[in-house]
């Protein structure tokens, strides 16, 4: 009977087991495919996954189970899932450990707790059920959606009751895809919005900009960010960004509005076109909105941070930065140089580093000039457009002279133009009886044709006017400065001119007017119209070398009723390179002309058309010699050309001034005729010796030394008869020409020297003299140009010398003259001190000249200048004694 009872409750009990969800502990519900009861039911474990429920609701899903009933502790291995009903939260993970005595889940690998509101992820998670507490470590990131901000750290706790997030150690921290945050020891306040830390921050935005802070307090709701020692790095351009420094401050970054104690703004170096500055702006205190900036006791400079005084300054009570205007608006300003007060402005402003076009007045300038006196200048710049814009540039004179100057221009991506437009009021030279005006007129217009079958196709314009003939001359001293001043102060030139260009050919045409100023009206004016360019390479690949055919053409109107037309056209052979077997190094070449003539009322040229020919032979051939030493090179290389003109039947140009030198004697249009070859048969000999040191980098590799060398040229030629047709001052045109020779020498540390001459053929007279040496020693540099010319070559002798001495690295004395010894005439005295930095240039100069043309005349002249950079430039006369100086 007790053995069948036995059975029966055996039955039951696997019944339970394996059929009902089993039992294990009142606090716990197992629901497994598979579960084993061990240790004398102390010991459960599931398999095959399962749900175990608590009594309070929440439940564990995971693949395997294992419940300790003595320690009341729930291990969950494999894609474990906790829910908390009551909390409304869901952790994920690899394994959780359940300690039911404590309420504590330890959730490790994988982990990941989510809830409406946020979620953390991380390697290990702890969550503290009684007092609703997260904490997380290793990878972690909490992600709050209602703040729309993600927390990184390796070590985070959620208080979720108080509804609080805390990083111990390195965070990071996104805001609203706006702003990273880089901090340590980071507090998140949910309820109120607030982000902060104790510790030193770095916060990046979307625009790149970068803020440094020693700590901070950010309302994610209000955009409020409040901070101490803040250091903002804005970013202006790719390589450009401007630095702010605030001692403590109050910032709304939605409205852009701020308020600060001790100020301190760095604008980037270059914005004043140079590197050396340090533009800064320092202020006691500071606030600002989207409409203006004001800085309290500002101080505001340009020059380069070093530890001596600040060349100058502008301290002022108030500094406003008008936003809208962009404008620099200083109240109660004092000017200072060197810590002195130099001037006092009640209310000064100017435009704000940023601005590159903007209507309203420009820097303005004290300027000061021999002819004229001196002058204030005050340029006012107008914006026409996003393309064009205006510059008026008033000059006012002592003595009711005045300057009325406008600038135009016109830009965009495929032309562009300028004009330039001054009338002078008031003016009276030397030469006058009356004062008068006088005027100019440049323009420069460009235009990009873009054809489509050449690389390049533009068409350009250009008008130069003057009213009389010394006046690019009188107003040259810093006045009316444009990019469409003439280069050349004797000719002007108006002109218009196509041009195209590709691979293989060019072509240009047009025409163009000159005027010579200084000559009878009747003879001053030179006009080319139409002109023509055409340059074309002609390849083929069975010739050995280069062919290329030319040809140009004008019809050319002078001294009133001279017109000429011609039209040359060129063709041209050279072989490439070909070196004997006693290494020779020859090349051959052919070269002919066709020019083709008619004129009217010239003595040369008759009204019939002329058409002549003419080609030159060249053959060159050197003998390279090189030899290597252990620290130099030397190379000498023999030369020659034999030239022949097999018609010869150049033309005369026995009267024209054409100078032979050892560097061009060599080059086929030695003479620079366009219309003619040279006459005769011709052999140039030469002779080219260089000295090179070199730096042994390895065995086999060796470089020059930079700069560092000694060159010696001859060369002379010699025909079979003298040519009369060829230029007499070349001396080329006699059986024995001069011996052409020039030496430079750059070997000295000291000192560097180039020489050129011209010997007689009997080797006693030397016909030229060309020297210029520069001589540096230390802080003294002095530079000597002498020039002789002789006999047939030409009558100039004049002796120029430079010398500046640097008393130290920013102050110096500079001297130049130059003398005439054909006339033994000393044409100018210029002496000066000059102190230069990177912002500020003062200098004392006294000028004397003894040149005088028209309108100049000799004077001495003693001046004070001194340059504010980017603020003004200021000069004034001390002393001044000329003759004829006018009223």
């Amino acid at each position: 009977m007790r053995n069948n009872i036995n059975k029966y409750i055996d039955i039951i009990l696997l019944s339970l087991i394996f059929f009902y969800p089993a039992l294990a502990n009142e606090q716990f519900n197992f629901d497994a495919a598979e579960i084993k009861i061990s240790n004398d039911g102390n010991q459960v474990l599931g398999y095959g996954g399962g749900i175990v429920t608590t009594y309070e609701g929440d439940q564990i899903i995971a693949d395997q189970f294992l419940y300790n009933k003595l320690t009341n502790i729930l291990e969950a291995i494999g894609s474990v899932k906790f829910t908390d009903n009551l909390g409304k939260t869901n952790i994920f993970s690899d394994k959780a450990i359940y300690f039911k005595n404590d309420e504590k889940l330890l959730s490790q690998g994988n982990s990941k707790a989510i809830n409406p509101k946020n979620s953390i992820t991380a390697d290990d998670l702890i969550y503290d059920k009684t007092k609703n507490i997260f904490n997380a470590k290793k990878n972690v990131e909490v992600i709050d959606h209602e703040k729309d901000t993600i927390i990184n750290s390796e070590n985070i706790s959620y208080f979720k009751n108080i509804e609080k997030v805390y990083s111990s150690g390195e965070t990071k921290v996104f805001v609203e895809k706006k702003y990273e945050f880089q901090s340590s020891d980071v507090t998140l306040l949910r309820n109120t919005s607030e982000l902060f830390s104790k510790k030193k921050t770095l916060i990046r935005d979307n625009n790149e900009n970068l803020y440094e802070l020693s700590n901070f307090h950010y309302s994610i709701k209000k955009k409020n960010l409040k901070g101490k020692n803040l250091k903002i790095y804005a970013k202006v351009d790719e390589d450009k960004t401007d630095e702010y420094f605030f001692s403590e401050g109050f910032f709304n970054l939605k409205d852009k509005k701020f308020i600060a104690k001790e100020t301190k703004i760095k604008i980037h170096k270059d914005i004043f076109d140079n590197k050396e500055n340090d533009p800064r702006l320092y202020g006691a205190s500071s606030r600002g909105d989207n409409i203006e900036t004001i800085v309290g006791n500002g101080v505001f400079t340009s020059c380069k941070i070093s530890e001596k005084r600040t060349p100058w300054c502008i301290k002022s009570k108030k500094i406003i930065h008008d936003k809208i205007k962009k404008n620099l608006v200083y109240k109660n300003a004092i000017l200072k140089v060197y810590d002195v007060p130099i001037l006092y402005f009640p209310k000064f402003f100017h435009p704000d580093p940023t601005v590159k076009r903007r209507t309203g007045f420009l820097q303005p300038q004290f300027n000061n000039s021999k002819t004229l006196g001196s002058s204030l200048y005050i340029p006012y710049f107008k914006t026409l457009g996003n393309d064009r814009d205006l510059t008026f540039k008033p000059t006012i004179f002592e003595n009711d002279k005045y300057i009325f100057q406008n600038e135009f221009r016109k830009k965009n991506k495929e032309s562009s133009l300028i004009t330039d437009i001054s009338l002078t009021k008031g003016y009276k030279s030397p030469t006058d009886v009356e004062k008068k005006s006088i005027s100019h007129f440049f323009l420069d217009y460009y235009k990009n044709l873009k054809f489509t079958n050449y690389q390049d196709s533009k068409i350009e314009a250009k008008i130069q006017r003057v009213s009389n003939d010394t006046y690019l001359k009188v107003f040259q001293n810093n006045l009316f400065t444009t990019p469409v001043m003439p280069e050349n102060k004797d000719v002007m030139e108006s002109s218009l001119d196509l041009n195209l260009e590709k691979d293989d050919l060019i072509f240009s045409s047009g025409v163009k007017v000159y005027e010579n100023l200084g000559v009878r009206n009747s003879d001053r004016y030179q006009f080319v119209f139409p002109y023509y360019d055409f340059n074309k390479d002609l390849l083929n690949d069975n010739i050995d070398g280069s062919i290329n055919f030319s040809s140009s053409g004008n019809n050319k109107l002078i001294e009133t009723n001279k017109l000429i037309t011609t039209i040359n056209n060129s063709l041209n052979y050279s072989s490439e390179d070909f070196i004997s077997k006693q290494g020779f190094k020859n090349n051959f070449g052919v070269y002919l002309k066709n020019f083709n003539k008619v004129s009217k009322n010239d003595p040369i040229y008759t009204s019939s058309p002329q058409i002549n020919g003419a080609s030159m032979i060249n053959f060159e051939s050197s003998y390279p010699l090189v030899k290597i030493f252990k620290t130099n090179r030397e190379f000498l290389t023999p030369r020659l050309s034999l030239r022949l003109n097999p018609f010869n039947n150049m033309e005369d140009h026995s009267d024209q001034s054409k100078i032979i030198t050892a560097d061009n004697i060599f080059t086929i249009n030695r003479l620079g005729t366009s219309n003619s070859f040279e006459s005769g048969k011709s052999l140039t000999l030469g002779l080219d010796y260089k000295f090179d040191p070199i730096e042994s980098m390895s065995s086999s590799k060796e470089i020059n030394i930079k700069d560092k060398f000694l060159e010696f040229k001859l060369a002379t030629v010699i025909r079979d008869k003298e040519e009369t047709n060829i230029p007499i001052s070349s001396t080329i045109n006699r059986k024995n020409s001069n011996l052409f020779g020039s030496i430079n020498n750059n070997l000295l540390d000291n000192i560097n020297i180039g020489y050129n001459f011209s010997i007689d053929n009997n080797m006693k007279t030397i016909s030229l003299h060309s020297l210029d040496t520069e001589i540096s020693i230390n802080n003294f540099v002095t530079n000597f140009n002498y020039i002789e010319e002789r006999n047939e070559i030409g009558s100039t002798h004049m002796l120029s010398n430079t010398t500046e001495y640097k008393i130290e690295d920013y102050a110096s004395i500079k001297f130049s003259t130059r003398r005439n010894k054909s006339i033994n005439l000393t044409e100018y005295y210029d002496l000066s001190y000059e102190y230069k930095n990177d912002c500020l240039t003062a200098a004392l100069k006294f000028k004397k000249t003894f040149y005088q043309d028209n309108d100049l005349v000799p004077s001495e002249d003693l001046f004070f200048t001194v340059t504010l950079i980017p603020l003004t430039t200021y000069e004034r006369e001390i002393y001044k004694r000329n003759k004829g100086w006018f009223r």
